[in-house]
């Protein structure tokens, strides 16, 4: 049986069906190749649109039964779907890098070739993500940040071609890709499903859940669940300033507003939810809407 595989068409993306194949052990596949309106939109240059819109073309293919499987990094999906027939496994970083567990759910901060890898407060930074921009603002002081929209190779491109000092990547994306890089690791707050892999597949179909069922990170996908539980009580999508991680069992959360954050940590997302309100963190939210 062919294992119909549906992907977005990066390096990455592609990068990402490979390892989650090969740990899984399919011999065969085929990939269904999908141009989002994610994708589209990062063309045009548009930042602030929802990450659903680099998942739901791939997934209504599931629905469709067009593919068996649809690959997508776990960061972009949503905190909740609206399409009941679907159900996912995650392979978490630690599992898909296959060697002892270290953090890989990381920034990092890239600087050309070359060049000191220390980040003074003058340097033009690039990234499209309101998070990154909020903490290269309040732990890196910058002064200034600017857009920066394209897959792995375009941003780095824009990076040699002086069009920044540096840019902000996820560490497990870059080592995916084997990247001989110049980079400093940042200890900034990043999100649980940072550096994993969603693997969604059609419910109805038994043969598919057997054969991820044994490789799915449980654990994993009850940490991404705890954490999307807060981030659909306080009402956040993937344009929100907002960090949510799950350590230690405890939930560990940063709201960023224009001038101004929050940080505190919970042991599950009701209480974390209180906590957001009593330090007023929904006006911390509301000021970039």
């Amino acid at each position: 049986m062919i294992i119909k595989i549906g992907s977005r068409t990066s390096k990455l993306a592609l990068k990402q069906v490979e390892i989650a194949m090969r740990r899984i052990g399919v011999p065969g596949f085929e990939i269904i190749g999908v141009d989002t309106a994610g994708d589209k939109r990062s063309r045009e240059n548009k930042v602030q649109f929802d990450k659903k819109n680099f998942v739901e073309d791939i997934d209504n293919l599931l629905v469709d039964r067009k593919i068996d499987i649809a690959i997508h990094s776990a960061k972009d999906m949503p905190a909740v779907s609206n399409l009941s027939d679907l159900d996912e496994i995650y392979i978490s970083n630690d599992l898909v890098q296959g060697g002892e567990r270290y953090n890989s759910r990381n920034d990092i901060l890239i600087f050309r070739k070359n060049e000191d890898p220390v980040f003074k407060k003058n340097m033009k930074i690039g990234t499209s993500s309101l998070r990154r921009k909020l903490q290269s603002k309040f732990f890196l002081e910058a002064t200034e940040i600017a857009n920066l929209n394209g897959n792995v190779d375009t941003r780095i491109k824009k990076l040699n071609d002086g069009e920044y000092d540096c840019i902000i990547l996820a560490k497990a994306g870059c080592e995916r890709l084997e990247l001989d890089l110049n980079y400093s690791e940042l200890d900034h707050l990043t999100n649980i499903s940072q550096g994993s892999i969603c693997l969604r597949f059609n419910k109805k179909r038994e043969e598919i859940l057997k054969l991820l069922e044994p490789f799915s990170d449980d654990e994993m996908k009850r940490k991404i669940n705890v954490c999307n539980n807060f981030l659909n009580l306080i009402n956040a999508d993937c344009n929100s300033a907002v960090a949510v991680d799950y350590k230690d069992e405890v939930l560990q959360a940063e709201v960023y507003g224009k001038n101004e954050y929050i940080k505190f940590s919970a042991p599950n997302a009701e209480e974390a939810f209180e906590r957001f309100e009593m330090l007023d963190g929904l006006r911390l939210l509301n000021e970039h809407s």
